[in-house]
């Protein structure tokens, strides 16, 4: 039986958390303010989850409803979970789900953190995207939930030019009976070049054939079997200027997804190297998942000497095609690239070092390296995180050595409950 709920707040994980006869439900889509009309589902013994029924009175943070993309509205499209966000409520609500992770998960007292800046970002917003093809005629993201391939045809998400490229994709995956499979692209600020890579589980005859094919509608292409090359045409990198830094960067390497706030993450950067050596620069310093050199290059620019660390192939060529390159620019600083597990670098790592700048994946920091950055105790920790409730795990770890000296939330994926968190940490004493 449907029950009528009013949401009282967002947490991690972006479901809105509303009560019924006293207990906590965790409504998908619910916003702050929101009363709607819900279907519960019990979720573990001690957890209730639900689906909107019906909106019956809108809160201040919910879009009107001809505003939201119908297919993310009833779950067909899953390439963005919060449709019915205002964009200019996004700072509010972000900076609630990481102050609750943080209160909740890590017992972090507000005491210990300063205030929180947010930098917002316009919508179609990504440089890389991930896309599934059905083989049948059908492009885009998953259902949420679900197997199934919603075809993208309008987007909040993508960009303009993507959209604009993929009748001509999805027709030539057609022609060439292209079975099912992932299409990631990367492409230039401005929409071109656009690269792809197709991914396919196993092996096919005639990739030469497939990559023929989708060349042209694609500027370049990498055709993968298993994790494995077996036809490419084209380019397969392109170079993209980041407040005024060069970078190559790979359709198979990670790299941030924000078209709009790249220039805003790397000042961001560049702030705490430069703060980091006002200290003055003595014992180096690390970048741990260093993907492209993202982060590096403002170390370098600050004068440190810096060990990147990247065990991914593609990110780590390019992490050493990048050091290369900025040496004739006559940076400050020098930096080497390591391609080793950050866990197996720093079980080998002796040396006390000034600064440590640290991205890791979703699933945050693991155990070891936590305890590691415990030990060689930096000077300066700016750690970069895209998953609350693991930096709020990750920063209680810390807090004994370290205290919070600026924290900042960028909107890296809006339509999203995801953020990106940027802390300058401090050691102690």
């Amino acid at each position: 039986m449907p029950n009528e709920v009013t949401v009282e707040r967002v947490v991690p994980g972006g479901s809105g958390l509303a009560r019924i006869d006293g207990a906590v439900v965790l409504v998908d889509g619910g916003l702050p303010g929101d009363r709607l009309l819900v279907e519960a589902r019990s979720d573990g013994p001690r957890l209730l989850r639900a689906e909107v029924v019906s909106v019956l009175a809108p809160g201040p943070h919910r879009r009107p409803p001809d505003a939201v993309c119908p297919l993310a509205r009833d779950g067909a499209c899953g390439g963005c979970d919060w449709p019915a966000a205002r964009i200019e409520s996004h700072g509010a609500l972000k900076e609630e789900l990481v102050r609750d992770a943080l209160r909740r998960i890590g017992r972090v007292p507000d005491g210990e953190l300063p205030d929180v800046r947010f930098v917002a970002s316009p919508r179609s917003y990504r440089l890389r995207s991930r896309l599934r093809w059905d083989g049948g005629g059908a492009l885009g993201f998953l259902g949420r939930g679900s197997s199934r391939v919603s075809d993208l045809e309008a987007c909040e998400v993508v960009s303009t030019a993507l959209l604009e490229r993929l009748p001509a994709i999805r027709a030539a995956l057609g022609t060439a009976n292209v079975p099912a499979c992932e299409l990631q692209t990367l492409e230039g600020t401005d929409g071109s070049p656009l690269l792809g890579e197709l991914r396919f589980d196993r092996a096919l005859p005639d990739p030469e054939r497939i990559a023929a094919a989708l060349h042209g509608p694609l500027d370049g292409l990498r055709v993968l079997f298993s994790g494995r090359l077996a036809a490419t045409r084209g380019p397969s990198s392109l170079r993209l200027v980041v407040a005024g830094a060069p970078f190559r960067v790979s359709v198979s390497s990670f790299f941030q997804a924000n078209r709009f706030l790249l220039d805003a993450f790397l000042e961001e950067a560049r702030a705490a190297a430069r703060e980091a050596a006002r200290a003055g620069v003595s014992r180096g310093a690390l970048d741990l998942y260093a993907g492209a050199g993202f982060l590096t290059r403002a170390l370098l620019e600050a004068g440190f000497e810096t060990e990147a660390v990247e065990s991914d192939r593609s990110s780590s060529t390019d992490l050493a095609a990048n050091l290369a390159a900025w040496k004739s620019e006559g940076l400050p600083g020098r930096g080497r690239a390591v391609a080793r597990l950050v866990e197996e670098h720093l079980h080998r790592e002796r040396e006390r070092r000034d600064v440590v700048f640290a991205d890791p994946p979703r699933e945050g920091l693991g155990p070891g390296v936590r305890k590691a950055l415990l030990r060689i105790a930096p000077r300066s920790l700016f750690l970069v995180s895209c998953d609350p409730a693991t930096f709020a795990r990750d920063l209680a770890a810390l807090l004994p050595r370290f205290r919070v000296a600026a924290l900042t939330l960028l909107d890296l994926f809006p339509g999203t409950h995801h953020v990106e968190t940027l802390a300058r940490l401090e050691r102690r004493g």
